[in-house]
């Protein structure tokens, strides 16, 4: 049988390999049903990871880390203004329609700023969780399945190379980006993979939803911040500094 990394040139036929010989994979009963065919993707994609990072991790460092970053940034900052313009256009022209139905207090006094407010930081927040993801898969260590092959995993946004272990990881924006609804299901999600991790990009926040005592029985590592970024040998601090310059002229452009 090929080895899965022999179509590495052919994107197209491996995703067609990883999906044929994902029936191969045998499910535990351990594993939840909505989660069987994540896992046998997941183990199937393992043996192509294997050979792919042993490639890639050895590559040098990106020598214009700093510039890629900074492409990141600048279109987040053309999709942020282009959506909140958007919004704005939105608001304006249903303050001109009678109504009897209205979402809050502000869209009936016709508030626009304080309307647009929670529109404004919520559409930044979502935008900016997939930038962070586009920032760390800039690292030779990450892999991203859902961008390099269109197959998604639940739960999963990214998968990290760390010493010959592959880790599946989910990456959410801050400490308490995940609500405690939700912290059971993302304990689940991860706990199908033999090493997993659950990070939060940026350190900042309440408490973490999912702490370190809640997945000590899974083989679940928890990173906030720095921890994380370091892992994938990306400069936490820098990517801070560049998002706060970025939101800081959001800011500017928003609210002038």
């Amino acid at each position: 049988m090929n080895r899965l990394y022999d179509y590495h040139d052919n994107k197209e036929e491996l995703v067609k390999q990883i999906l044929k010989e994902k029936d191969s994979i045998k499910v535990t009963q351990s594993i939840p049903k909505t989660l069987q065919r994540d896992y046998q993707i997941a183990r199937t994609l393992d043996n192509y990871l294997e050979d792919y990072f042993k490639i890639h991790s050895q590559s040098q460092s990106i020598s214009n880390f700093d510039q890629e970053i900074d492409k990141i940034l600048d279109q987040f900052i053309k999709e942020v203004i282009n959506g909140t313009y958007q919004e704005k256009d939105k608001f304006r022209k249903g303050s001109n329609i009678k109504k009897k139905k209205f979402k809050n207090i502000f869209e009936f006094s016709k508030s626009e700023n304080l309307y647009l407010s929670n529109i404004y930081t919520r559409f930044i927040s979502e935008n900016l969780g997939h930038k962070l993801e586009d920032i760390a898969n800039l690292s030779n260590n990450v892999y991203v399945p859902d961008k390099e092959l269109g197959i998604s995993i639940k739960g999963i946004d990214l998968i990290i190379y760390d010493q010959g272990l592959i880790k599946y990881t989910q990456l959410k924006t801050k400490k308490d980006t995940l609500t405690g609804s939700q912290k059971d299901r993302s304990i689940a999600e991860l706990s199908i993979h033999p090493y997993s991790i659950f990070a939060a990009a940026l350190n900042m926040g309440n408490s973490l939803t999912v702490s370190k005592k809640s997945v000590e029985n899974y083989n679940i590592e928890v990173l906030v911040g720095n921890s994380f970024w370091s892992l994938i040998n990306l400069d936490y601090d820098l990517i801070l500094n560049k998002i706060a310059k970025a939101i800081k002229l959001l800011d500017k452009k928003l609210y002038s």
